[in-house]
């Protein structure tokens, strides 16, 4: 995944937030997340805009604010994309080592997802699963992908790698729904330390 640098995320952030926020509102809010959040990754997203709601009238908005926040972010994720893509690099080393370098951060995907699904509670399982199929359909990345209880990996083998990023921001979003973003913050960070010690190789930021 493409990195962005803090005044793209600001751009984003500020076209997604425009139409919930006025202007004086918006800029004050994006003050605070640059100087909270702006080196963080962009699941705490959920966090900063649980923050800024302030009365019932946005907190009824803020899963519509951070879904559309998420589209103006992925938008500015594609173009950086599609610049890197463009740039040719020459190597005289086999196709086989990038191979290998996927696989390695398809297993890095596959254990966080695997560990977030471990965080769910038994009884919310079911209705959280059916949460991750109804929001990937709607999702504007994902809606190409499927995700099938008992077929995980198999599902998880089809999304492109550089969605690996959105995969994840979607269902820090949705556990925050079941368990609040407190829980959720707690269980990222508890999996991106236990992801860190067991791939000591792979750099979390083409994740998050």
């Amino acid at each position: 995944m493409a990195e962005l640098t803090i005044e793209q995320k600001r751009l984003a952030i500020e076209k997604g937030l425009s139409q919930f926020l006025p202007e004086s509102v918006l800029q004050r809010a994006l003050s605070y997340w640059e100087r909270e959040y702006g080196h963080q990754p962009s699941f705490v997203l959920n966090r900063f805009l649980s923050e800024i709601c302030s009365n019932d009238e946005l907190r009824m908005q803020r899963k519509e604010m951070l879904r559309q926040v998420l589209y103006e972010i992925s938008i500015l994720e594609k173009q950086q994309h599609l610049k890197v893509k463009d740039k040719k690099v020459s190597t005289t080393q086999p196709s086989i080592q990038i191979n290998e370098n996927n696989n390695a951060l398809f297993l890095v995907f596959y254990d966080f997802v695997m560990a977030v699904l471990k965080g769910v509670i038994r009884d919310d399982y079911l209705e959280f699963v059916e949460e991750i199929q109804k929001s990937m359909k709607k999702h504007r990345l994902l809606a190409g992908y499927f995700y099938l209880l008992g077929a995980e990996q198999e599902s998880l083998k089809q999304i492109s790698q550089q969605h690996y990023a959105d995969m994840l921001t979607m269902l820090y979003a949705i556990y925050c729904d079941f368990y609040g973003p407190i829980k959720a913050d707690q269980l990222y960070a508890a999996i991106r330390q236990e992801i860190k010690q067991n791939y000591t190789e792979v750099n979390l930021a083409s994740l998050l």
